[in-house]
């Protein structure tokens, strides 16, 4: 047990332990948004060798004396887990690059400055004067804010690629369901680190990791560990294990810990609790089963009495119709509530929801891949209907591309409309940032690039042939970006990718713990 914890444990070193994968400690950046050598000299010094040496280079990051210290300090450590407190973050001002706020009724910036300061923007402009900000030109790059998950079960990502579906035992919930038991913690938290190497590659800045594999507390804080350990801004929705009985409520004194007890897992707010809850309505052998009454208000006054979110999956198969009119009638729909999938809901049930104000995760990939059907994403928005994208589950989608699934929303609402122009690729975008925001509950905080908002943003590079002709961003963003173009992430100030390499994540440490992990999963499931 020891030896596994430890393998887990090296894919994320501490920062004392220089990440191998991270560029030498003279460098920071290269190429496009290129951070070229850091030292001690002023860039604003005219003529100076070093000052000429550094406007030779394209892209540049120069840092000033005083930024250099400030940045050198930020990164020194990453601080023993549970932590309340976090260092500063350093000052960063992206400059000259075109950026897409995805506030309502806006468009691109064209040369705008983006000035990040103690995890928050502090502007966006024209020129701006930031003395002591380590500098990032980006000519030419898109700077957005970053995608927002709305919906995924993150500890299936170290089942990437296992449900084949070409058999009932190898389908998605039968294999899930066999080496879900046989998770330790140990398991969920390697499964929120790759997770959490995979978001950060794909632009996704926050996660929303509905868990449904707690077999113990220990289970609930070994995956909250990774993904505090990551550095994104998560929601974890705390929920029951597939196979628990649907007339057992979840452990409640338990749940009650973990809220009280809080601050030592978030205590800025990065990450946040919610409930994972089975709804009125369960599904047991593919027959619709009604959960008691005072099961499912038991588990649903945990969140409740505490002012917590509320998912819940519904509507999500042909056994499950209904569930939205079945939470309507008791008013148990509201603005904390988010529905999962909800491909079958009819007229009334949309509208229900639309009164109601809760919201709508949608992940097209694994509802095509599990049989779910068609989610309605013409009659939600025509409604008013909050819509989120998910990326659900890796076991049957393989990586977590957020853009995928908002091609696919996009696609889905122009055929469904019979409407070309149904769905503009901005407003697209804005399910997979702002809207996804808001339906977590967290639109105060990201989704959208704004002074006040914590710094949460990516920034692409437009130089690979793949994004060439120059075009309209959004519409570019949405058809054509990969991993490869996401040159930085930012997540609450702090830059967890840099010219493309993660910088808080061993990449080949956690390939071999995956790698040992999934076949030993794979041969004591045998």
């Amino acid at each position: 047990m020891a030896s596994r914890s430890c393998t887990a444990d090296s894919a994320f070193p501490p920062r004392s332990r220089r990440d191998p994968s991270a560029p030498p400690a003279g460098l920071i950046f290269r190429n496009a948004l290129a951070l070229s050598h850091v030292g001690t000299h002023d860039p604003n010094t005219a003529g100076s060798p070093q000052a000429d040496e550094y406007s030779r280079l394209p892209h540049m990051f120069q840092p000033s004396r005083r930024a250099l210290l400030v940045a050198m300090a930020a990164s020194a450590a990453v601080p023993a887990r549970p932590v309340a407190a976090r260092s500063r973050p350093a000052e960063y001002l992206i400059r000259g690059a075109t950026v897409l706020t995805m506030m309502p009724g806006t468009t691109a910036l064209i040369d705008h400055d983006v000035h990040v300061r103690d995890h928050k923007i502090v502007a966006i402009g024209k020129a701006i004067a930031a003395p002591a900000a380590i500098r990032i030109d980006a000519p030419g790059a898109i700077v957005m804010p970053g995608l927002v998950d709305t919906h995924w079960h993150v500890w299936t990502t170290l089942l990437r690629n296992l449900a084949d579906n070409s058999s009932d035992a190898s389908g998605y919930f039968a294999m899930t369901g066999l080496l879900g038991q046989r998770f330790g913690p140990a398991e969920m938290r390697l499964a929120a680190r790759l997770a959490a190497a995979d978001a950060i590659d794909h632009g996704i800045t926050t996660v929303h990791d509905w868990c449904h594999n707690i077999r113990s507390p220990a289970h609930a804080r070994a995956a909250l560990a990774g993904l505090q350990d990551s550095g994104l801004r998560a929601r974890f929705s705390y929920g029951a294990t597939r196979e628990t009985p649907f007339d057992r409520p979840l452990d409640a004194a338990d749940f009650t810990r973990l809220h009280d007890g809080w601050d030592e897992w978030s205590a800025d707010g990065r990450l946040t609790l919610g409930l994972g809850w089975r709804g009125v309505l369960a599904t047991v052998d593919g027959r619709p089963s009604a959960v008691p009454e005072a099961v499912w208000r038991a588990d649903l006054a945990l969140a409740r009495d505490r002012g917590l979110p509320v998912s819940v999956h519904a509507n999500n198969s042909a056994a499950n119709r209904g569930h939205i009119r079945q939470l309507a009638e008791r008013r148990l729909l509201d603005r904390d509530v988010q529905l999962v999938h909800a491909v079958n809901a009819e007229a009334d049930e949309i509208e229900a929801v639309a009164r109601s104000g809760a919201s709508v995760s949608l992940a097209p990939s694994s509802e095509f891949a599990a049989g779910f059907g068609v989610p309605p994403v013409s009659a939600l928005r025509q409604a008013g209907v909050a819509i989120g994208a998910s990326v659900d589950t890796p076991a049957l989608v393989g990586p977590a591309d957020l853009l995928r699934e908002l091609r696919m929303i996009q696609g889905l609402a122009n055929a469904q409309a019979g409407d070309e122009m149904a769905m503009p690729p901005l407003d697209a975008l804005a399910i997979g940032t702002r809207e996804g925001a808001t339906s977590l509950g967290l639109g105060g905080s990201t989704g959208t690039l704004a002074p006040g908002k914590r710094a949460d943003l990516i920034v692409i590079r437009r130089d690979a042939l793949s994004l060439q002709p120059r075009a309209d961003p959004a519409t570019t963003i949405l058809r054509s970006v990969r991993p490869s173009d996401i040159a930085l992430v930012m997540v609450d100030g702090t830059i967890l990718k840099r010219d493309g390499q993660l910088t808080r994540i061993d990449r080949s440490a956690l390939a071999s713990a995956v790698a040992e992990t999934s076949a030993r999963l794979l041969r004591d499931g045998r």
